[in-house]
């Protein structure tokens, strides 16, 4: 009569495919540092000893048993340069290109400070207070010629001026999508000394729109139909009686 009995095996299973997913991957090897024993599978042997020799170097057995640290082979300099060119071509194509900017001197008949500057950037265009290498035209208006600054930039930089001090003209513009230049640049306005400064002649325009009922900002800009009313009831005055007024 044939009996059969059962054997049970006891199957060592590496401690680290365990921990790290819950996988069942037959222990080759023991790891022991002191009183702590781990089982591992060839591959995390391998890594583990990798790591220890990079930690604490070869040890006092590196004759007897040299641990085999494998050694990651460069990639070919083809590939390299070729990733670098590639990574170059990408930066220059993402670069974005200058926006194209204005400057404005002096008022615009028919808008005020802010609208006029809205209309600038809603064709594409930045508003620049000084020129630079992206700086495309002069937008001259009312008083314009009393901005040496802007003035001076656009002579210096050989930029184009337009004029907008004729009512409509910068409508005009606006309406067709496109600011032209080729008007004739003023040379900036010379202010003799007993002139009103442009803080005086505010503090004047202030003081006339209150009396005479305008509401006006106590501090910004003083709206262009108050400064039009100040302009016409003081066109014969001179400077000093203006600052009285």
């Amino acid at each position: 009569m044939r009996k059969t009995v059962l054997v049970p095996v006891e199957k060592m299973l590496c401690d680290a495919h365990i921990a790290r997913d819950g996988s069942e991957e037959a222990a080759t090897e023991t790891l022991s540092l002191g009183a702590r024993t781990w089982d591992l599978c060839l591959e995390h042997n391998a890594a583990f000893a990798r790591y220890l020799v990079d930690a604490l170097g070869t040890g006092v057995h590196d004759a007897a048993e040299p641990v085999p640290v494998p050694v990651a082979e460069p990639a070919p300099e083809s590939v390299t340069v070729a990733v670098a060119e590639s990574q170059t071509q990408v930066e220059a194509e993402t670069e974005p290109e200058p926006v194209p900017s204005v400057m404005i001197a002096g008022e615009v008949p028919g808008y005020d400070w802010e609208t006029a500057r809205a209309a600038v950037r809603n064709l594409g265009y930045q508003v620049v207070g000084r020129a630079d290498e992206s700086t495309v035209l002069l937008i001259l208006g009312e008083g314009g010629e009393r901005n040496g600054m802007k003035l001076r930039d656009a002579s210096e930089h050989g930029i184009p001026c337009m004029d907008v001090r004729e009512p409509g003209r910068f409508k005009s513009a606006v309406c067709a999508g496109e600011f032209v230049g080729g008007d004739p640049l003023p040379g900036p306005a010379k202010v003799g000394p007993k002139a009103m400064s442009e803080r005086e002649r505010n503090r004047a325009v202030r003081a006339w729109a209150r009396t005479n009922g305008y509401e006006v900002p106590t501090k910004g800009r003083i709206p262009m139909h108050v400064r039009h009313a100040f302009e016409l009831t003081h066109r014969d005055a001179p400077e000093g009686k203006a600052a009285a007024a």
